[in-house]
């Protein structure tokens, strides 16, 4: 009970001189804020699976208990990785912030795929938003849109180019 009105009193206090009450209440409660080192961290394990062709590695960047449709996520990641020879990622990440309990991140991606058997390579770009949620043991995305850019289609539903 001490404990909470300390809490309490904490964050009214916060609140009174302007600060994020998320913030606060996050600081108050010994936890970090997502951050753009958070973001940039799982951005940077995620373009390391794909360079290694880690389906795995990828998708432990994911909290897929909590993430919607995760079976079909895992297995789109899975077919992408298993269809192409090579891929190359740019991850230009342009926010990272806390938006009520949960972390959102914006990035501008590019990416080039070589399919293999001498076919023209595959080039995307597109901006995506993340979304993570602290897991205990740090943060981890619960959802990223749109989803389809981790496909072979060379259609982007993100940021289309005018001859698509």
């Amino acid at each position: 009970m001490r404990t909470d009105l300390a809490l309490l009193a904490t964050v009214v206090c916060w609140l009174l001189f302007g600060l994020d009450p998320v913030a606060a209440l996050a600081q108050a409660q010994g936890q970090n804020a997502f951050s753009a080192h958070d973001a940039s961290a799982l951005l940077n394990q995620m373009n390391d699976a794909l360079v290694n062709r880690s389906a795995g590695r990828f998708l432990s960047a994911f909290n897929l208990s909590r993430m919607e449709n995760s079976q079909l996520f895992k297995q789109q990641i899975t077919s992408f990785i298993a269809h192409t020879d090579s891929i190359r990622m740019h991850f230009n990440l342009t926010s990272a912030r806390m938006n009520g309990d949960h972390g959102d991140a914006t990035v501008d991606v590019q990416m080039e795929a070589d399919t293999g058997n001498g076919g023209t390579p595959l080039h995307k770009e597109a901006t995506l938003s993340f979304v993570a949620a602290n897991a205990g043991s740090g943060w981890k995305f619960t959802d990223v849109q749109p989803r389809s850019f981790f496909s072979l289609s060379s259609a982007s539903s993100a940021n289309p180019s005018p001859s698509q």
